[in-house]
């Protein structure tokens, strides 16, 4: 079995062995959206006699880790024949890909795993908390009667003015979020094929965005996809641009997080809520993502020792001084008190917000002096992650 990036001239393979491996053959816009990014993406496959067996796609994305914009690789469109199951090639496509994506420098990677216990094995972690809800019209809430300045489009009739707003707009709040993605254009293309029937609505104050949704309606269901916005005023707007559809949709659906706390102010918060832990995530190159990490106070030199079987450049002492500099040393150099050990799994979790300090020394039995746990707290960046996107 041989693993490299699959050529152009093989496409048509990788087409095929999508479709077969996936619920739905592609078609359509789809069809072009997936095209697009076997082309632009590193596209490995597993050959055996000139025969794509397995393949995985790395897309070239990023993602902001507390305001730190970072080079981040997508995992997606991961499958095998079955016939060629157990026989360990997606662990060698794995492993590729994490060599490819450190060599391309990116940092992180996220994935939507199909289990959560296999890609665990490979270094990867839970990453974020997303509730799906429903608010059925019963409970719709009221926010009161107001002129807001709301303006509408959508992808079939598109205002291009207000989609360059909506598009800064997005990029500006979410490089203030933890776990967000800026958008490029090619995103943005990709939503519009694969959600063609999205509309806008944005609300303005003062000629300014200060919030937007992106929505479908269909069977009597108000679809949301995106809810961004800047302020609460612009929360209430938004409410009340969707609940003013009350005589044609029955129910309002969409996705946020749990720190969100979204209902807190409703005036009948008891709807459905469904927790799903759907998106993991790892740092795939430690020292450079210990160098650019926006650490919050660091009071005295910290150490953490990294195990990560399938990345060994990451298996290492790392010291983290007072002005942020990342050196590695020797275990014969540090008190064994003082050092942090964690598998690349925990190490991910821990710095990109999805468990507290804490937290993980309550559920791992870490071993660490009391006073090095207080000051890895005080150094860690206290904001959760949130990630809507789906590769």
């Amino acid at each position: 079995m041989e693993i490299k990036k699959v050529p152009p001239s093989d496409y048509e393979q990788i087409y095929r062995l999508r479709d077969y491996s996936f619920p739905t053959v592609y078609d359509g816009d789809k069809k072009a959206d997936f095209q697009y990014w076997v082309a632009n993406s590193t596209t490995l496959g597993a050959y055996e006699q000139n025969q794509i067996i397995g393949q995985l796609l790395v897309l070239p994305l990023n993602m902001t880790v507390h305001e730190v914009n970072m080079p981040m690789g997508g995992i997606g469109f991961v499958a095998t024949y079955p016939e060629h199951r157990n026989k360990g090639v997606m662990k060698q496509l794995i492993q590729r890909a994490l060599e490819s994506m450190r060599q391309q420098g990116q940092l992180v990677s996220v994935l939507a795993p199909f289990s959560v216990s296999f890609y665990r094995y490979f270094g990867w972690e839970l990453f974020v908390d997303k509730v799906h809800y429903t608010v059925p019209r019963t409970t719709f809430p009221d926010f009161g009667k107001q002129l807001d300045e709301v303006k509408r489009f959508s992808f079939s009739v598109i205002d291009g003015q207000l989609f360059y707003d909506v598009q800064r707009f997005h990029n500006t709040m979410c490089a203030k979020k933890n776990g967000a993605m800026l958008r490029d254009l090619a995103w943005w293309k990709r939503i519009e094929r694969r959600q063609p029937t999205s509309h806008f609505a944005v609300v303005y104050e003062q000629q300014e965005v200060i919030g937007y949704i992106r929505y479908t309606i269909n069977q009597l269901t108000f679809d949301v996809q995106d809810f961004i916005v800047k302020n609460y005023s612009a929360h209430k707007a938004l409410w009340r641009f969707m609940t003013a559809h009350a005589a044609s949709v029955e129910k309002i659906c969409g996705i946020t997080s749990v720190k969100e706390q979204m209902g807190f102010l409703f005036q009948e918060p008891q709807y459905k809520r469904e927790l799903t832990r759907d998106v993991m995530a790892r740092i795939v190159d430690v020292e450079k993502f210990l160098q650019l990490y926006n650490w919050r106070a660091v009071e005295v030199n910290l150490y953490v020792q990294i195990t990560d079987p399938f990345c060994e450049w990451n298996e290492a002492l790392y010291e983290i001084n007072k002005c942020g500099k990342i050196t590695k040393d020797s275990e014969e150099n540090v008190n064994k008190e003082h050092i942090l050990m964690l598998t690349i799994n925990h190490l991910s979790a821990l710095l990109l917000g999805y468990i507290t300090m804490e937290r993980l020394v309550y559920l791992t039995n870490v071993t660490c002096k009391e006073e090095i746990i207080h000051h890895w707290e005080r150094a860690i960046p206290s904001q959760a992650p949130t990630f809507y996107e789906y590769f």
